[in-house]
């Protein structure tokens, strides 16, 4: 009877084991023993780069790393290790590797060299196709680091090798990169069509070319070379967007973070303003004056100043009194005093309903609680 209670009972063991979900296994090495153990035997690293702190890093650990097809992939192919970029060598592999977004994956050779890199939280399949590709040195990563090391710098090289550093998250390469190209070429090679990403609006805006980046300023000392080569509309609505951007970061507090509050840049972007042909050029002189106001903490100036003028505002521009608001609530003991008459002149003028239902309620709030 005990034979057969024992045989159950492995039985049901066995099961619930094989029941159990696979997994990644990280061995508990540092990157330099991984390597030699991966040259032992044949094999590549696979490095994830993580924070403690970074919720997508938790979500691919619980949802990805530990379906059955990723830990039979990972296992079978790479010595695994996970590197925590904050502690441990993890600052001198973030430096080695320029990680500067998590989660982060490497997939290296046996001398360290990176194979393939991506990043972010993805699906299972996204996640064995992209170390797959690092498996082989055809992939964009590895081909365009061999031909930039091999000294290819031409234009068309340097394009995709910018685009790849910032599809990696190597924002501080991508700049680099970038300052490498503009340096090479001439005025009208700059205002190219092939080089407008480089200034426009698209996905490397925040990274190459925002108010406090080299491309832009360029592009607004010489916007009249990007017209003749692109379209007008083209040009100026970049160019509203970034000088938007001044005044809705001066007023949300944003823009101290980048740099300190100066009146003489913003008097430098008044000028640049004025010496441009964009249809909101007025609106946007008003709202580099509301930003100085903001700068110098005088709300009273920054209320007067949207009174004045927003009725006069693009739906686009106006849509800075979200920011009002923001910088509104961080002068102590402020009571909005003029909110009513704000209130109407959004309510006349405004054909965006959050912007008028938030400034209706701050009226029935505010007027209500100085009566």
């Amino acid at each position: 009877m005990r034979r057969i209670i024992f045989a159950v009972t492995m039985l049901f063991l066995s099961l619930a084991v094989s029941a159990q979900k696979k997994e990644i296994h990280f061995e508990k090495l540092s990157l330099k023993e991984a390597l030699a153990k991966a040259k032992s035997e044949n094999k590549s690293v696979f490095v994830d780069c993580f924070t403690t702190w970074c919720i997508p890093c938790k979500q691919m650990e619980a949802n990805v790393f530990t379906q059955d097809s990723v830990a039979d992939f990972y296992n079978k192919n790479f010595i695994n290790i996970k590197v925590d970029m904050e502690k441990g060598e993890g600052p001198s592999v973030k430096k080695m590797y320029t990680i500067e977004a998590y989660p982060s994956y490497l997939v290296l050779d046996a001398d360290g060299k990176i194979r393939n890199k991506f990043v972010g939280g993805m699906s299972a399949k996204d996640f064995i196709a992209n170390a797959s590709k690092g498996l082989t040195a055809n992939n964009d990563e590895a081909n365009l680091n061999a031909r930039y090391e091999h000294g290819d710098r031409t234009p068309e090289l340097m394009r995709a090798y910018i685009r790849q550093k910032i599809k990696v998250m190597e924002k501080s390469r991508a700049k680099e990169l970038n300052n490498e190209l503009m340096a090479s070429l001439t005025p009208e090679q700059k205002a190219s069509p092939e080089n407008w990403f480089l200034f426009g609006e698209n996905r490397y805006t925040m990274y190459l070319s925002d108010f406090s980046s080299p491309n832009f300023e360029y592009l607004a000392e010489h916007w009249r070379d990007f017209v003749a080569k692109n379209t007008k509309d083209t040009v100026d609505k970049k160019l509203s967007s970034v000088y938007r951007q001044i005044a809705s970061w001066t007023l949300n507090g944003f823009y101290a973070k980048v740099k300190p509050f100066n009146k003489k840049d913003y008097e430098r972007y008044k000028t640049q303003i004025r010496n441009t042909e964009m249809p909101d050029k007025k609106q946007l002189l008003v709202m580099m004056d509301i930003a100085i106001a903001a700068g110098e903490k005088n709300i009273d100036e920054v209320t007067d100043l949207f009174l004045k003028n927003l009725g006069s505002f693009s739906e686009a521009n106006r849509h800075i009194l979200f920011d009002y608001v923001t910088f509104a609530r961080t002068i102590k003991g402020y009571t909005f005093p003029k909110i009513a008459g704000l209130s109407d002149e959004i309510t006349r003028t405004s054909g965006n309903p959050y912007l008028v239902s938030l400034f209706k309620s701050m009226k029935e709030r505010y007027v209500q609680k100085a009566n």
